[in-house]
């Protein structure tokens, strides 16, 4: 998508249910972006905990896509740093959808809720004469 804003997902979906096929694949890469995009394509921390930002020049395009805001705020410390990336399950949950990952298949003749009946063992009871002491 062009622009430094990124669509929100109801534009996102209303672009995938597009007729025009370059709007949807747009939409398509821009979520497998989002999809795939981690934490560590825009910041690095090493073993005593400093984290530092990648450049922004450095940033790959699937950075760029998946970074949805970068806060640096001075402190007496030094500065404090946020990254918030776009939301990365409701992206996949979209393109799964979109590809029809998320649809039973219609061909499949399986139920939808499986009954289990038991059946315990049978029982009998059966009564003993105790004043049949055995002799005739």
């Amino acid at each position: 998508m062009s622009g430094n804003k990124t669509p929100t997902i109801r534009q996102q979906r209303a672009a995938l249910a597009s007729s025009d096929e370059a709007r949807r694949e747009a939409v398509v890469q821009e979520l497998e972006a989002i999809g795939a995009g981690e934490a560590t394509d825009v910041i690095q921390w090493d073993d005593m905990g400093r984290v530092t930002l990648t450049p922004s020049d450095q940033l790959s395009d699937r950075a760029k896509r998946s970074v949805k805001k970068v806060k640096v705020t001075p402190n007496q410390f030094g500065n404090s740093i946020e990254v918030e990336m776009h939301d990365k399950l409701s992206a996949l949950r979209l393109l799964a959808k979109h590809r029809g990952l998320l649809e039973p298949n219609a061909g499949d003749q399986k139920p939808s809720m499986i009954g289990i009946n038991i059946t315990g063992p049978t029982t009998s009871i059966v009564e003993i004469d105790s004043d049949d002491s055995g002799s005739d």
